[in-house]
């Protein structure tokens, strides 16, 4: 291992021996801090199960201006220490389990910028330190949490707090980027994505940092359009909220998905009163067997619907009023091949 850019670049680190310990390989570190790269300049940064101390030092060579270590091994404490006199960095060491760090630390007055949390895989650990994380109040409002985990490893659930902004897999890695967001998801089959859907993520955009837009995976509906496809026109109809929009699709409750993401809100279109009943028998589920609440928002045109979409496209009439138009001549092209 080495310190792969900033003040000390090139110097080598020890590794932490073991068959149970998994250091971040150069490869994946240089991506973490691609990614991370305009937050590092000046920040408090914890790196919480340290090992080696590699992210924390690295963030220290490429200019945060302070970092916490925190390992529950005296073996990897041991390293980390030489780690650090190799670039004659002086950091604050905390030989502890983690929980006891985030209180410590906390009861403390610590906040940071960026927390490293790179626990062992399959361990399951990351659940109760992002729960302890957000609870505690470590981590500014404009912070960031670096999270690695094994690709294979089941789902973790994250705090009503936090949004995974980024996630990107490197081998057997996933590398999450979370930031403290309000965050608001909304569903459907999207078959296809409309203007009217648009119109609704840009409403829920006003209220929101972050829109999880769902696809949603309904076993008694056959859908024209395939799920790649569908997914493609929605990336294509909101490229401008890239940034802002998390598009994703489930085979399952949206109480299911919300608990997993950790959202509490709903937002959900009216286009007539005939709809009033169903929504809201379905918001009082989503109430009560989620504790997710349901925010209502008039559609602009009430006319516009996929079905609408559907039926002007089999009678062979213009759908460029009703869908976004980076997707007109790509819903027509694919009508032909449904047709054939």
């Amino acid at each position: 291992m080495r310190i792969i850019a900033g003040q000390y670049k090139g110097r080598a680190l020890n590794a932490v021996s073991g068959i149970s310990v998994r250091p971040t390989t150069d490869r994946v570190k240089e991506s973490i801090f691609n990614l991370i790269r305009d937050k590092v300049e000046g920040a408090v940064v914890l790196d919480l199960f340290a090992g080696s101390g590699a992210l924390g030092i690295e963030a220290l060579s490429r200019g945060a201006s302070n970092a916490v270590f925190c390992d529950h091994s005296r073996d990897a404490v041991n390293v980390l220490k030489t780690n650090l006199a190799k670039t004659n960095i002086e950091s604050q060491i905390l030989n502890k389990d983690y929980r006891a760090c985030i209180s410590e630390l906390a009861l403390r007055g610590f906040v940071f910028d960026i927390i490293f949390l790179d626990p062992p895989y399959e361990s399951g650990i990351e659940n109760e330190a992002l729960t302890l994380i957000a609870e505690k109040e470590i981590l500014n409002a404009g912070g960031i949490i670096v999270l690695e985990r094994k690709r294979e490893d089941k789902p973790y659930k994250l705090p009503i707090e936090f949004n995974d902004s980024v996630v990107r897999n490197y081998g057997a890695s996933t590398i999450s980027i979370l930031r403290r967001e309000t965050k608001a998801a909304v569903t459907g089959t999207f078959d296809p994505f409309t203007l009217g859907h648009k119109y609704l993520v840009e409403r829920a955009l006003e209220k929101f940092d972050m829109i999880h837009v769902v696809l949603l995976i309904n076993p008694d509906k056959k859908p024209r359009y395939s799920v790649k496809k569908r997914l493609n026109f929605i990336e294509k109809s909101l490229k401008e909220y890239r940034k802002k929009v998390k598009i994703s699709y489930f085979d399952g409750l949206v109480v299911d998905y919300c608990r997993q993401y950790g959202i509490k809100y709903l937002v959900r279109g009216l286009r007539n009163p005939d709809e009033s009943q169903y929504e809201d028998e379905m918001a009082e589920y989503n109430k009560t067997h989620g504790d997710i609440t349901t925010l209502f928002i008039k559609a602009k045109d009430t006319q516009i619907s996929s079905t609408l979409v559907r039926n002007r496209i089999n009678a062979g009439e213009c759908v460029a009023d009703l869908v976004d138009k980076s997707i007109v001549k790509e819903i027509l092209a694919e009508d032909k091949k449904w047709k054939t």
